[in-house]
């Protein structure tokens, strides 16, 4: 196992942007990973005396211009596995299937498999880019799913005692984009690999707007009528890629890290105040609060779609997204990110939060 030094870190995010990260390596299995963290201890047993950073696909990330002055471990253990859950006597996992896939597995190949092997759960989830160890950590989600709507457990690696264990899906303490693994606590384990429960029942997830749309006009035409049957596994997929392509750029023109913030979730008094300044934002309920869409505010309140700050910007079809052109700087993009988060709080009172996580 090579440990590496001065390794620029631009080439391993979507954003395309960072400095140099001072020792880098590459881990396959448990065994390399022990080995990182040995590297990271050296001569102490005790605890890390090395800050490390385990790196998956780099699709959420911010790297800054000065790099990372410890341990990038890239997570590349891969491997996928099926197991049929109808061996045990809870009658709920009758046409079940437990889907385990390593945390270096690339996350939209594993929902392609399953959708090949017609299982049911991941579908609304196609065309996310990153890997499946980052799925419980942020609790991906789009179109109407959440990566915890499936998952059964998480294995983990506690990086200062070694110890393995596995995380049910209650203690992951899942909510909105957080986990118990951005936790303070939650941060030292590693996660190694996750299982899903999924379906060979059909269960189509039609719920979000766009996709509703979706199968009401262009469903039509492929299919001689929407009442006939519901879509299928591959239907949905297939809808799913192109309405993202619609919303987001390719990852090979710009570099981008997805949705830079968080949809804003507030009180309902608060909602009311707002409602009155702007009539027409929309809203969903989100349990006793409203959770608001943030590239509305952002087009409709703010008047940012598509806001140019030198080579960074807000992207056209969807001002959630910041997009950034080759060479651009970390401080070029905080800027104009920073410059968005105190309009949005000039107009709206909000108080809004990144999802991209920055790494320095």
């Amino acid at each position: 196992m090579k440990f590496l030094e001065n390794v620029s870190l631009a080439e391993y995010t979507t954003f395309k942007i960072g400095g140099k990260a001072k020792y880098f390596c590459v881990v396959k299995n448990e065994e390399e990973l022990y080995e990182a963290l040995d590297f990271a201890k050296g001569k102490n047993t005790e605890s890390l005396i090395m800050p490390f950073f385990i790196l998956g696909g780099g699709s959420n990330i911010l790297v800054s211009d000065d790099g990372f002055d410890g341990l990038v471990v890239k997570m590349e253990m891969t491997g996928v596995s099926f197991e049929d859950g109808e061996k045990s006597d809870n009658k709920t996992d009758v046409g079940k299937i437990l889907v385990t896939a390593q945390a270096g597995d690339n996350w939209d190949r594993l929902v392609a498999e399953t959708v090949k092997k017609e299982l049911w759960g991941l579908e609304n989830l196609s065309g996310i880019p990153g890997t499946v160890g980052a799925a419980p950590v942020q609790d991906i989600g789009a179109y109407g799913a959440e990566a915890k709507d499936t998952i059964v457990s998480v294995r983990a690696i506690d990086s200062t005692t070694g110890a393995a264990r596995t995380f049910t899906n209650s203690e992951c303490q899942f909510s909105y984009r957080e986990s118990f693994f951005k936790t303070a606590e939650g941060k030292k384990y590693i996660i190694t690999s996750v299982t899903f429960k999924l379906s060979k029942i059909p269960s189509p997830n039609l719920s979000y707007k766009d996709l509703k749309e979706y199968f009401s006009e262009n469903g039509r035409e492929e299919r001689d009528s929407l009442s006939s049957r519901p879509p299928s596994l591959s239907e949905i997929r297939k809808a799913v890629i192109e309405i993202r392509k619609g919303k987001f750029p390719e990852l090979s023109k710009v570099g981008t890290a997805g949705s830079f913030w968080k949809n804003p979730i507030i009180s309902n008094q608060q909602f009311e105040k707002l409602k009155i300044r702007y009539p027409n934002t929309p809203s969903f309920s989100f349990g006793d609060k409203i959770k608001i869409p943030l590239a509305w505010i952002l087009d409709n309140v703010c008047g940012l779609k598509g806001y140019t700050k030198g080579p960074v910007s807000l992207w056209t079809n969807q001002p959630l997204v910041v997009v950034a052109e080759k060479g651009t700087s970390f401080k070029e993009i905080e800027s104009l990110t920073c410059e968005v988060t105190n309009i949005v709080k000039q107009k709206t009172g909000i108080d809004i939060e990144k999802e991209v996580q920055y790494i320095a």
